[in-house]
């Protein structure tokens, strides 16, 4: 079963057997993808996706795990952002994307003449303020799916959405492949910042200019990772639905594998599980 405690599938394997085993949720993702395709040795997974419980029980899905069927490494991940108000932030991409122009301008976000900004009452900014000033429900999250609600947000296309995944499906469509170059990140430990990105969509003008720079930077991002550690490329979680991003890294990394017969998303979960019970 999965490792969040509050999944229906844990509680109930939890309640009806004695001999459980609980599974990393995007470890799980790249082994159902390792169990497609019958791969045995390490692998560099990169799990892209919207929330999976990590180890340290904040919020996963920007990961890069060195991992076989004996377990797994966090080499990678996106540095945490706080997720203001926990699961409404997860319908509500402003809320991400506030919660990331504090980190990077703190109170001086408020005076910022954009979107996101606009989005909210000036009540609603000083007490979300508060609340990411002092961390209240405002749990960790890695999420590269939650960057993707950020930048929906910051470029005016998503303030809040009607369905999962509506945020990058919106992006997708707005990706030119003229615009090339990418934006900065930073690299420290493992650990990769966006900040510099947002900084750099915040002061780009052109909102499509700013969409496909987004979606080059990922790819640059997941081109530097891979080239720290020479082992297969493996991709799966449910942002790798995102045909842009697929293309993308599948053409700049045209060794990089990805499942055929099974979803990328939750759907794929289950098998992993398995092999990781051995």
């Amino acid at each position: 079963h999965d490792k969040h405690p509050n999944y229906e599938s844990t509680k109930y394997a939890l309640s009806h057997y004695d001999n459980t085993q609980s599974v990393q949720h995007h470890y799980a993702h790249i082994l159902g993808v390792m169990a497609e395709k019958q791969m045995t040795s390490k692998v560099l997974g990169v799990a892209f996706d919207g929330t999976g419980y990590g180890d340290d029980a904040t919020l996963w899905g920007g990961e890069f795990l060195l991992c076989d069927r004996d377990g797994y490494e966090r080499v990678g991940h996106l540095a945490y952002f706080k997720l203001l108000g926990g699961a409404k932030a997860i319908k509500e991409p402003k809320r991400v994307a506030l919660s990331l122009l504090f980190d990077l301008y703190g109170e001086e976000s408020l005076n910022l003449k954009i979107d996101t900004i606009k989005a909210f009452s000036p009540s609603e900014l000083n007490t979300h303020f508060i609340a990411w000033k002092k961390g209240l429900n405002a749990p960790l999250s890695s999420s590269v799916g939650r960057i993707f609600d950020a930048v929906s947000s910051l470029t005016g296309v998503c303030h809040v959405m009607s369905f999962e995944g509506e945020s990058g499906m919106l992006l997708e469509e707005l990706y030119d492949s003229n615009v090339k170059g990418h934006y900065t990140f930073s690299y420290k430990e493992g650990i990769i910042g966006m900040l510099p990105m947002i900084k750099e969509i915040v002061e780009e003008k052109d909102h499509i200019v700013a969409i496909s720079r987004f979606f080059n930077t990922l790819v640059e991002m997941i081109k530097s990772m891979h080239s720290l550690y020479d082992v297969p490329l493996v991709l799966s979680g449910g942002v790798f639905q995102n045909r842009v991003l697929l293309g993308l890294v599948l053409e700049a990394i045209p060794t990089a594998i990805i499942s055929n017969h099974i979803p990328p998303n939750d759907g794929g979960i289950a098998l992993g599980q398995m092999m990781a019970s051995h």
